[in-house]
């Protein structure tokens, strides 16, 4: 008899214990201290401007990009929660995981081939991270200096994926990256010789609304023959509007041409330029 009651003891004792886990993680800071895994699975990923961004590739990640960093943002204050960057010589590169607790979460992956920063262009290795809301976060190219005229082209192909998750159990979460650069390339029936200066590229593009923005100060130049060098070409991150670009032939001053820029699309320039006469199309 002394048996079964110590045994009726021993299992309300158990169940009481249990369920005051369960309320203390219930009621301790949202939903308690319970914390629940999230990995990812990254895809989308191509080489070649104009690919659609679907399926997963079979190459490892570092084939398409040489940085990668994934943010977590809370759905309902915007706020930063997380945030982890890799580069390609890190041991598993693009092998992410978060503890988190339960809550309804944005996530955001950019990769890049270009070194960039969240939220900002330059910082020391002691600059504590800044943090900026959901609406307003953004990647921007990195560079070594923290003056504004050290903003130079940096453009390289670029990928953003954002998903939405409710976490309330450990999960993996596909997040397929598209790509946010488009390209430009030029060539002239009547020259096969030209400068080109380059204006209106962007260096920062925001997560929510994918909006380009920070231009660069330093406008690169560069000398053209076609005739040896194939078409001129330049990856482009102002998507979703025209660059301009300055061209000047042999003997001419400089004839400005606005190209219109798509994303994951080359706009091709052809035509005669001392005519100005040239056509735009997009592959």
């Amino acid at each position: 008899m002394k048996k079964i009651i110590f045994l009726l003891l021993l299992s309300q004792l158990v169940w009481v214990t249990g369920c005051r886990k369960d309320l203390i993680d219930y009621f301790a800071g949202a939903h308690g201290n319970k914390k629940y895994t999230v990995n990812f699975r990254i895809g989308g990923l191509n080489h070649n401007i104009g690919e659609p961004n679907v399926g997963y590739q079979t190459e490892p990640l570092q084939n398409y990009i040489k940085y990668l960093s994934i943010i977590v943002y809370d759905v309902k204050t915007g706020a930063e929660v997380a945030r982890q960057i890799q580069k390609d010589t890190d041991v598993n590169f693009g092998q992410i995981a978060f503890s988190l607790p339960a809550n309804n979460y944005h996530f955001v992956a950019a990769g890049s081939n270009t070194l960039f920063r969240i939220n900002r262009f330059y910082e020391l290795p002691e600059t504590p991270p800044l943090q900026l809301p959901y609406a307003e976060a953004y990647m921007q190219w990195a560079y070594e200096d923290p003056s504004e005229g050290e903003k130079r082209y940096r453009t390289t192909d670029t990928f953003i994926a954002n998903a939405t998750s409710n976490i309330t159990a450990n999960q993996t979460l596909d997040m397929i990256m598209q790509r946010q650069i488009g390209k430009v390339e030029v060539t002239f029936n009547d020259t096969p010789q030209f400068r080109v200066e380059l204006h209106q590229e962007a260096t920062a593009i925001t997560f929510a609304s994918k909006t380009t923005m920070h231009g660069v100060v330093f406008r690169p130049q560069f000398q053209v023959n076609t005739g040896i060098n194939g078409p001129f070409r330049l990856d482009i991150l102002a998507t979703g509007g025209n660059i301009w670009l300055e061209v000047t032939p042999p003997g001419r001053l400089p004839i400005d041409v606005f190209v219109p820029i798509q994303k994951n699309k080359t706009t091709k320039v052809t035509g005669n330029i001392y005519t100005n006469e040239l056509q735009f199309s997009f592959q």
